[in-house]
């Protein structure tokens, strides 16, 4: 086995047969503390990047992810197999968003959001979306929007994932 050295995708760890230490008893410990928020404090280059990505893994609707989580400590955990692979994921990073000015911040900043409506740019077919919606999608899609539009913008993308799937979406913000 190898070690996985900057790598900060979980898919990418299980897959390409790195070492891995099983953290993904945090998943559930997630699920039995309640609260709506959660912030996760650590240093740099503790794993939090790593395990936001095992969240995302975990939760996403998107696609069946179980396998990844074969032999895993979380496999034997019933209550959070209950909601494995039951969720939209918004998952954003900050990282990039360190520059020299605030209009090169602002820049990166609608770059980020724009990439994240990017990959749930279905809901622009969704017959749950009012055309309003639609067209507020397609104003951060094509980054035309003021200021306003982006200090909403996350929030405004969960109320159209859980308008879309009847569900609540789990909100990781990385690097923040």
């Amino acid at each position: 086995m190898l070690l996985p050295s900057g790598i900060e995708d979980f898919k990418d760890i299980i897959e390409g047969n790195y070492y891995y230490i099983d953290k993904t008893g945090l998943i559930g410990d997630l699920l039995r503390d309640g609260a709506n928020v959660i912030l996760i404090t650590r240093p740099r280059r503790f794993g939090k990047s790593l395990n936001f990505s095992m969240i995302k893994y975990f939760f996403s609707n998107e696609r069946d992810y179980s396998y990844l989580f074969k032999g895993l400590k979380i496999e034997k955990d019933p209550l959070a197999l209950e909601y494995m692979n039951k969720y939209p994921v918004i998952h954003i990073t900050f990282k990039d968003a360190k520059t020299s000015s605030w209009e090169e911040t602002y820049d990166v900043l609608k770059s980020i959001i724009s990439k994240e409506y990017d990959k749930h740019s279905y809901l622009l077919e969704s017959e749950k979306l009012r055309e309003h919606h639609k067209k507020y999608i397609v104003k951060i899609l094509e980054r035309w929007g003021e200021p306003v539009d982006y200090r909403e913008s996350l929030y405004n993308l969960t109320y159209f994932l859980e308008a879309h799937y009847g569900k609540k979406a789990v909100l990781l913000i990385d690097e923040y």
